[in-house]
């Protein structure tokens, strides 16, 4: 208490001698001005304690289903998880018209997946977390809205909505935090969504935008199922079939260094039986420190059986260049190398 009191004093005897204006700064950016002359005194108290939510993954709100105490990619309930467009199953770099699985471009229609996508191959809910859980369809999310008391609240320093059931049990779902912005949770239902944020919250249509990326908070009928995603490490041994490699290039070459400007081919190869996705290449000189910039623009998947074709352009001379490839399988990152033979 004594140390509050002397930082209230040093406060109030700051504002008397510069009669300016005080300023209080909130952690989602909002701005609070008061003329100086007009404050009284300045008190200090505890923050109040995080709401607490029901434990475990599957968290019955007394609805016709159970809902996942997080989001599909997240492992805490404060957590936002991975974004997808409706009916992709891996999140991306960047969410464009342009690069949606279900739309041409040449004809600039959508494919049809089907209105509801609940369970199907198109849900990541059922891809990422296994057969017992989906996406929610509309009418419950709308159960939820309607049954449930939601509260904007804090977790750990984040926004969003502490939900309860009449049974007492509650489940949290991370919003942003301003009455113009919110945070959008697809539904498996014609690609509607759940917009959530401080001034309210209400289902829309998001098929026109269903390119965009957005959160899935996951749902079962079975209240023994089990949270995370589904471990494949077992099935494949896939840092065993994924290949590195040159493939020649055009170079120049002094006292054997490898110039800048010299173009080299790479070739990156998916010998295993899923597929998997590139996220990165990098070339560097053996032995650096830097492993320099990534390469790719975008991440690319790489099916089963398939090789990605590369030509890289060095950015500075090399005595030894190593390409390396970063991937991702089953939400793990996994790098490969190969190294420049001059015999190319």
């Amino acid at each position: 208490m004594k140390k509050y009191i002397l930082l209230v004093a040093a406060v109030m005897c700051q504002l008397a001698a510069q009669a300016q204006t005080v300023n209080v700064h909130f952690k989602n950016g909002q701005k609070i001005q008061f003329p100086s002359v007009n404050v009284d005194y300045v008190d200090f108290s505890e923050k109040a304690p995080d709401p607490t939510v029901s434990a475990g993954a599957v968290v019955d709100l007394g609805l016709s289903v159970y809902w996942c105490s997080c989001n599909v990619g997240a492992e805490s309930p404060e957590e936002y998880g991975d974004y997808y467009a409706w009916g992709e199953t891996k999140p991306k770099s960047s969410y464009r018209r342009e690069n949606y699985s279900y739309y041409n471009t040449e004809t600039e229609t959508y494919t049809d997946i089907g209105e509801n996508i609940s369970g199907t191959e198109y849900d990541a809910a059922t891809v990422n977390l296994g057969s017992d859980w989906k996406m929610p369809t509309k009418d419950e999310f709308q159960e939820l809205l309607d049954n449930c008391t939601w509260e904007w609240t804090q977790i750990s320093g984040v926004n969003g909505y502490k939900i309860t059931g009449s049974n007492g049990n509650s489940i949290f779902i991370p919003a942003t935090g301003t009455s113009v912005t919110g945070t959008r949770y697809y539904t498996g239902t014609d690609a509607k969504i759940l917009y959530a944020y401080s001034g309210g919250k209400y289902i829309s249509n998001q098929k026109e935008f269903r390119y965009e990326g957005c959160l899935i908070r996951p749902v079962t009928s079975n209240p023994n199922a089990q949270g995370g995603p589904v471990d494949h490490t077992n099935d494949y041994l896939v840092t065993d079939k994924i290949a590195a490699s040159f493939a020649g290039g055009a170079i120049s070459s002094i006292n054997g260094r490898i110039l800048s400007g010299s173009v080299l081919n790479v070739k990156f190869t998916n010998g295993s039986e899923e597929p998997v996705t590139l996220i990165g290449i990098q070339i560097y000189d053996q032995g650096s420190s830097s492993k320099g910039n990534n390469a790719l623009s975008e991440e690319v998947e790489v099916a089963a059986g398939e090789n990605k074709a590369y030509s890289l352009t060095l950015g500075s001379n090399m005595a030894t260049p190593v390409v390396c490839f970063t991937y991702r399988y089953n939400k793990k990152k996994y790098t490969v190398e190969a190294t420049y033979s001059s015999s190319l």
